[in-house]
Parts: C-alpha cells; structure tokens; sequence
C-alpha cells in the first residue's frame, strides 16, 4: 500500500476535507434550529457584483472568506492625504523597518513583504517596479477616480497566484461617472520648515450606461510633497539633546565636511583641521571632539563633523501625477465592453546628504598643492595648532585648550607636504537624486452571457519605467580636483564668487546612472454558471485560464562618466560592472538584457450552497513556470455556516508558492548599496553595527578601515540555485450581530513558510565576520572591496495572530448619527529560522540591532533591517453626521516594544506604544460643494523613542513621521 502520510499533496487535502467536515457536522447539529426559526422578512434583491477572492459574482457580504473593504470616503474622512497613509495605518500591513528607499510605499500583508502581497487594479496586475520585478507601488493607484479598497489576507494563490501568499489589495475604481468635479487640497505642519503637501485632482465623465449604453470618464491627480529636514525639527533630532534622553549616543567623531580634516597621506587623512579654533562653518559643519571624548579617561580627535541637522532629510520630496480614465458600451444581448486607461508617474527626490569620493573614484581623497592660495598658513586658510613635539614630519596632537592639550603650543609644520582630504561641496546643499518611475497600463475586457454561462475575458498590456538619475549636489571627481589644483575650490571654508560658479558647473545634474522597465502582458477569460440546484441555491463553478508574461529589460551602464583604461577602453569589468566614474557619489550601473518568463495558469473554483445556511467553496490554481519547468498545484477550501441570524462561522485552509522573480535569478549585474561601517576584522568593534566605534589594529589607519563607505552586493548575477518558496495557510473565524446595529468578526490565522528567500543581512555579516569570511572581498592592501550579501534560501517562518473589527452605529439622536469602527490585529507569534534547520527566532513586540532578524525573515534584502512587529496594532474611529456636518475622529496605535540589544551605556529597554489621533471636519451646505478641514496627529505625538543603534536618530520613524501636528484643507466642487 501506497503510504499517503508522506504525501504532502494527499495531506493538504485530508486537512482542508477534515475542515469542511467538522464545519459540516456543525450545520447539522443547528439545522434543526434554523428550521424552527421565523422565516426572514422579505428584503430588497442583492445585487451580484465582482469580490476580491474569488472568481465568482457575489453579494457582498456573502463570501467564506474575510475581506476588509474600505471606501474612498472614510480614507478622506481618516485624514489620509495619499494612499501610504492608508499603507502605514492598515492593521494587517506591517512596517518595513527603516526601508527608505525610492521605490515608493508599498502595502506589505501580515508582514510577510511586498513581493508576497499582489496589488491589483480592478482585479488585474499592473507591472511591477521594475528594479526589483517583485512589488507595485500605491503611489501608481490614481485618487479621484477610487472607488473602495479591498483587502484579502493570508492565501490568495488558489485564485490570484503565486505572489499572493501574504494576501491581495485590490484597488477599485469608479464603474462609471458622469458630470464633473474639482479638488483641491493642502496640508502643512504646524511647526514651520518643509513637509507640505499640495494636491490637485479632476474627474469628468459623460454618458450613462442604462439610458445611453455608453459612460466615459477621465481623472487627473496630482500631488508635490516637500522634504523635512532634521533643521526643521531641532528639538528632536540635535545631538546633544538626544544625548540628554539616556539613548547611550556617544559623542560625534570628525568626518568629511566642506570644512576638510587633513592628513599628509591618503591613509592617514583627517588629523588636522584649520577651522576647527573658529567654530568650524555654520550650518554646513560643527566642531567635535570624537566619541571617545567623554570616556575615562578621556581621547580627543578634534576636527569639524558635517551637521546633520542641515544635512540629513527626514522625509524626502516627491511628486505623483496620475491620468486614468474608463469607457464603457453596453451591447446588445447583455454584453458590455470595458476600456482602461491608466497613466501613472511618481517622483521621489531622494536626499543623500554630502557626497564624498568612494572606491569606485581614481582616490578616495583629495589632494592640495602647497602652491595653492588656501594651503593652511599662507594668508586665507589659518595654521593649524599643535603641542608637543612639531618636527615638520610627525603628526603631533591638535590643540584644543590649556585643559584638554597641555603643552608647548605651535604652528603645525607643514614642511610644505601635499594635503590629502576628504570632502564635499556645502554651498550646494545636500546633494539629491531623482527616482523617476512611470506605470501604463490598458486594459480591454468583456463580459456578459452566452448559453446560460457568463464571461469575463481580458487583454492586458502594462508597463514600468525606472529612471534614476542625480540632481543637484553630485559633482565630477576630476574636475573637483582640478578646481584644487587650480586654486578655485576652497577645501577649507566658503568659496567664494569664483569658486561658487566652478561649483555649479561641475554638476552632473539631470544625468541618468540607471535604467530599468518590466512589462506585464497578458490574457485571461473566466466563464461560470450554476451547475445545479443545492439545498441553498445554485452550485456554481467556474473555470478561468490565464496566459501571462512577464519581462524585464535592463540598459547598459550609461558611459558619460566611466573613466577609460590606460589603453583608452572603459573601465568595466567583464561582468558589466563599472570599476571607476568620474561621479562622486553614484556608480552608473548596468547591463543591457532582455528577461522574460511565460506563466500559464488554469484555475477552477466551486461554491457550494449545500443548505441555506451553510456553504463551502473550493478553488484549485495550477501554474506553469516556463523558465523553472515547474508546474505548481495551489488549492484551497472555504466553508461558511450561518446557524443563527445574528452568528456566521467561517474558516479555510489553502497552500501557496512563490517562485523566485526573474530579476533574483537572471539579474545581469550585482545590485550593489553602501553604508558607513567599520571593518570588522580590521577595526573591531564591541558594537559591530554601530560606525566609527572600533580600533584599527596594527598596520591600518583609522581612516583605511573605520568608519568607511562600503560596498556590498544585495544581489549577484545568474541565482539559479534559488528555490521557490512554499506555504501553508489556516483562518477560521466568526461574525457575530448580539444586539441591533452591532458588529463583531474575530478571524483567527496562521501560516507557514518554508524555503524563505532572503539576504545575508549587512548587519549578520557585521556581526560574525568569521563565519562569513568568504563573502568579503578585499583589496590588494587588505581594505574592503565590496561585501556579498546575496540572496538564498534561508529557512523557515511561521505565525499566527487574529484580526478583530467591531462596528456600531448608535441609535439617531437629536443632535445627529454617531457612528463607531475598530479594526485591529494581533500576533501571537512570529517566528522565523535565520538558516535552514537554525533556531527559532521570535519577532513580535521586539526590536533588535541583531543582524539575523534582518537577513532571514521574509522582508530581508528590502528593507535591510530588522522588521518591527507590534503585538497590536488598530485602526479606530467615531463619526458624527448632521444634516451638512459631518465630523470624524480617528486613531491609530501600535502597542510598545521591548528592546532586546539597547546601546551600550543606555538603560531604556523599553519603547513607549505609539497612538495618534486625527480629527476631520467636513461641511456641505453650498451648494455642489464639499468643504473639509481637519487636524492630524492632533496630540501632537512624536515616534517612540529607542535606544537601539539601528535607528541612529533616537526615533523609530518607520512607525510614525516626524511631521508633528498637521492641519489639513480641501475644497470639492462638482458641476
């Protein structure tokens, strides 16, 4: 005999097939009741209409399987000004950590990551962010014509695919619209600096489909947001106040600054510094003493320090401009025809602060003459002090005071020796970087009825652009050093007119370094119908197929600012990748390939009335991955069982798979970062992750191997060893009606996740150089050359949690109708393995500056450190409606966290829950017009304060901004 218990497709079926019957037996124990009740009194028919999860037309409220709608209307009344607030509110979508990237927000269900979550429009894909292939920003979904959201989380691979185990967000425009309509909206902080945000919006349609057979609309919006700066906010963000808060911050060491440190080697190259007696040279840079200053007994490094708070962004720019639009004829015979159009561009001005030469420059310095005019000691730049013994050939302290540098003070010997030095340009601002990305997408579709079976059928056709190109800030490194040569550039102070002008003619703004497009072709056509008569209706099946490409296409590295070799060819290494730019700041990067990978699917789905009061559905997905040769088989089964009118009990059970995206495994070159770090075999630290904290040892200096900017890959060319990923997936669950206009639904869930994808985190690697001795690649002196931390299959990870809504509506009242909502979630457990067949981790209620919470969960590679998941976490609200008034208080919470990893020398271990609150007043008593005002983050509440080095300005931003309290206008006018 055939031993089925080690099949694990038989033990997904006999799982699912217990499920439905223990639900099955529970509706025979009720019938008898349900058979004795007073029948229902007649009610309005339903109408059908399309339900995220599955195939088949259904009422509403009708389905197995929880799903979160959310209207357009309640976002505006919650205070939300663009959809990321909605994405950072959710209950069921979790943080990415300290992800600030410029791929835009992203919606990341039960925490699980993007690239497990499917974003659709109107039920189908858009194509995905081309630099990754794996994710949809919401920055791509247009406003004015939004209708609802629809949420289904846990398993949605039996109906949507593969990239759906974390769950589906389904973004519903207006079916039709006819007239016209205007919005307009601003909302800026209290406190003053940047963080404004303008928006502008417009519907118009014309024609209706029941009376002229044809509707078309089109809608426009657009919306510019501001940068914040750490400047605008200095209460929170100065040093030396976060240091006062007991975060364990240690004092600030030198750095590159337009203020340079010196040194008389290229190793050895931030010793001295001539403005530091003077106060350095504000706002550009301050002076320090180094962070061992405050030990005992104490170390100085004198020298100026780049000021954050001028430097550093807090929240970036960006500007989104959305064209969608829809046209709709209904034919003869009940047949309709849907053309949709969608046109969408976002830009994140990403701010990268002060730019520096790295590796890939001919040096990582400067140099300066003794010849030039701003050689320390000659007139324009001071001499530098010292004690001690100044022989014109050692490297004697710098003077601070008589306190702190006792000794015999002189004049630094220069002994005219050639300077060497680490700086950037102040005069420019922080340098910023524009990510450019556009979204199309059309989209032909029918359906209707032909012998008894209705139809769907669709042509898709979507396309993505990414174009990541530099602002202003970025300089050319030959140029910067001929400006030194030349005596225009001032290393050491302000430039003046002169230097001013050779600045900004160095720029390379507006220049492309990366571009990619993905595209997303497809056609699918569902039929259903009725099968035959069950105890509570129809039996309905359905059957859809599905034919899919989906293709990338990368370019070659763009050529203007690649140096060439000594034989006069580009400086590019066999694999594509640049070696050296004259770019300071940014490599240009790059390979030109085509990728592709065909899907073919075929799915069936059966919803089951088998009594009025109980149904069960089952779906089956088979996919085919053309480049795998792989063929995948997802089912799912669903029951629901309504005993008593007031009482729904539902549960379900489904397996999903998620195939590696084409990029991890054909990606044609490295997708190389950086990040400031010591080198943790050559500058040891007892807090690896934490830069500038270690000591060379013997032979390094510490400007060769501590506190540098390091390369290391996230991805490597040609992944084929990846494996798919699989998954298990469980929710039961009841809606419960006890008292009149009283809402309850509690949904408990799980899943598994087995051969995880993810990164050796930077962090991991930090923290255990031995172990991961292989993936560093050094220089022929020993230094850094870049780090591996690629892509692999990491473990496994499990959780489980409930999701809770309540919902009631009080009695009318003279003064008007109250309404209430809550809908949050909790997690029970969330548990991950950082290697195959490791230990388990837990990751709720906890943050961590380990570096296995950040490489084997299933985010790693994205947001690059550890995920925050709070234990609760809700969205709530009261509405107040009154004739033309109408008035919404909502909240949002996350329950604290413990910090497991705290900085040495801090005590706080304990990081506060967050809860905001916002207030929306709405008015419209003129006519065809809607005016709103409203206040958010109405306490005004900052982010929880930590004292765990991975957030390095003391403030957990990924959960909460730092805009403070925000006032809110809009004004809609309809025609």
């Amino acid at each position: 005999m055939k031993n089925t218990a080690r099949n694990p497709h038989v033990k997904q079926a006999a799982m699912a097939s217990a499920v439905a019957l223990a639900v099955w037996q529970m509706s025979q124990i009720g019938q008898a009741h349900a058979q004795e009740a007073a029948p229902a009194p007649a009610q309005a028919a339903v109408q059908s209409v399309m339900v995220t999860g599955s195939l088949i037309r259904h009422a509403a409220d009708e389905g197995a399987t929880p799903l979160i709608t959310v209207k357009a209307a309640e976002l505006e009344a919650r205070g939300n000004t663009e959809l990321k607030d909605l994405v950072l509110e959710q209950p069921q979508s979790l943080s990415l950590g300290t992800n600030t990237g410029a791929a835009g927000p992203v919606t990341n269900l039960r925490g699980l990551g993007p690239m497990r979550t499917l974003t659709l429009l109107n039920g189908r894909r858009l194509a995905n962010e081309p630099l990754q292939d794996q994710y949809v920003s919401v920055n791509v979904i247009p406003r004015m014509a939004l209708d609802r959201v629809d949420t289904l989380s846990g398993g949605a691979a039996s109906i949507y695919g593969a990239d759906a185990i974390g769950g589906v967000q389904n973004y519903w425009t207006k079916r039709g619209y006819k007239g016209a309509s205007v919005k307009a909206e601003y909302a800026s902080p209290e406190m003053s600096g940047g963080g404004q945000t303008r928006s502008l919006g417009a519907i118009a349609g014309w024609g209706e489909l029941g009376k002229d057979g044809w509707n078309a609309y089109i809608a426009v919006d657009y919306q510019e947001k501001t940068p914040l700066f750490q400047n605008d906010r200095p209460g929170q963000h100065d040093p030396a106040i976060l240091r006062g808060l007991g975060l364990g911050i240690t004092p600030d060491s030198r750095n590159p600054s337009p203020t340079a440190n010196f040194g008389f080697t290229r190793a050895a190259n931030s010793n001295y510094n001539p403005t530091f007696a003077s106060g350095c040279l504000a706002p550009y840079s301050v002076p320090v003493l180094g962070n061992a200053s405050a030990n005992t007994p104490p170390v100085y490094a004198p020298g100026c320090l780049r000021d954050p708070l001028f430097w550093t962004a807090v929240t970036d720019g960006s500007k989104i401009t959305n064209v969608s639009g829809r046209a709709s004829w209904n034919l003869s015979g009940g047949h309709r025809i849907d053309l949709d159009l969608l046109h969408a561009g976002f830009t994140v001005q990403k701010f990268r602060g002060m730019q520096v030469p790295g590796s890939t420059q001919p040096f990582t310095t400067y140099a300066l003459a003794p010849s030039s005019r701003f050689y320390p000691g000659k007139g324009i730049t001071p001499a530098v002090q010292v004690v001690g013994s100044n022989t014109g050939s050692n490297t004697p302290a710098m003077y601070i005071d008589p306190a702190r540098t006792p000794g015999t003070v002189s004049n630094l010997n220069m002994n005219n020796r050639t300077l060497y030095f680490q700086w950037g340009p102040g005069e420019l601002g922080p340098a910023y970087r524009n990510d450019e990305q556009t979204n199309d997408r059309i989209v032909l579709s029918a359906e209707g009825e032909v012998k008894g079976w209705d139809y769907r059928v669709g042509l898709n056709y979507g396309q993505s652009k990414r174009d990541t190109r530099v602002g202003e800030g970025y300089i050319l490194y030959s140029r910067a050093q001929e400006g030194f040569d030349k005596g225009i550039l001032n290393p050491f102070g302000a430039q003046d007119a002169a230097g001013l002008d050779y600045l900004r003619s160095i720029q390379a703004s507006d220049y492309t370094y990366r571009l990619n497009k993905a595209f997303n072709q497809s056609v699918d056509a569902t039929l259903s119908r009725g099968i035959w008569k069950l105890g509570g209706g129809d039996l309905t099946l359905a059957v859809s197929g599905e034919v899919r490409r989906d293709s990338a296409r990368t370019s070659n590295a763009p050529l203007d600012y690649v140096l060439r070799k000594a034989d006069g060819s580009y400086n590019i290494d066999a694999a594509g990748n640049v070696v050296q730019t004259d770019l300071v700041g940014e490599t240009p990067s790059g390979v030109a390939k085509k990728l592709h990978r065909d899907i073919s699917s075929l799915m069936m789905e059966i919803d089951a009335p088998l009594t009025s009061t109980f149904l069960l559905n089952g779906a089956v997905r088979a996919d085919r991955y053309q480049d795998l040769k792989q063929t995948t088989v997802n089912p799912k089964l669903a029951a629901r069982w309504q005993p008593l009118e007031q009482l729904v009990l539902r549960g379900s059970v489904s397996t999903g798979f998620r195939a590696p995206s084409i990029m991890d495994i054909q990606n044609p070159t490295p997708e190389v970062r950086t990040q400031l770090m010591d080198d943790p075999v050559l500058c040891p630290s007892a807090q690896p992750t934490v830069a500038d904290t270690g000591n060379p040892v013997n032979g390094y200096t510490r400007d060769q191997v501590c506190n540098v900017l390091t390369s290391y890959w996230t991805k490597t060319p040609n992944n084929d060893f990846l494996k798919p990923e699989k998954s298990r997936g469980f929710s039961f669950g009841f809606g419960f009606d006890p008292v009149k206009n009283l809402s309850i639904t509690v949904d408990y869930w799980g899943m598994k996740l087995t051969d995880v994808l993810g990164a050796v985190a930077i962090a991991e690697i930090q923290q255990n150089p031995a172990k991961y001795a292989s993936l560093f690649t050094r220089n022929a002196d020993g230094t850094i050359d870049h780090i591996v931390a690629s892509q692999a299959n990491r473990g496994k990870s499990r959780m489980r949690g409930a999701d809770l809504a309540l919902t009631y509506r009080f009695p009318l009242m003279p003064v008007g109708r109250f309404d209430a909502k809550l809908d949050g979630t909790w997690y029970q457990k969330y548990e991950f393995q950082a290697e195959k067949d490791g230990a388990w981790l837990s990751n709720v209620g906890v943050i961590t500056n380990d570096g296995r919470y950040g490489s084997a969960g299933p985010n790693s590679g994205l947001a690059g450190l550890p995920q925050i998941n709070p234990r609760w976490k809700h969205t709530a609200s009261v509405t107040w409606n009154a004739g033309d008034w109408s008035t919404t208080l909502s909240q949002r919470y996350n329950s604290g966290l413990t910090d497991l990893t705290p900085r040495t020398g801090s005590t706080l271990t304990r990081v506060d829950a967050y809860s905001q609150f916002n207030l929306n007043l709405r008015y419209t008593g003129i006519r065809n017009t809607t005016l709103s005002v409203g206040v958010n983050n109405l306490t005004q509440e900052w982010p929880p304060l930590t004292a765990d080095s991975v957030y390095t300005g003391g403030y957990i931003t990924s959960l909460a901004d730092m805009m403070g309290r925000v006032v809110r206008f809009s004004a809609e006018y309809k025609f």
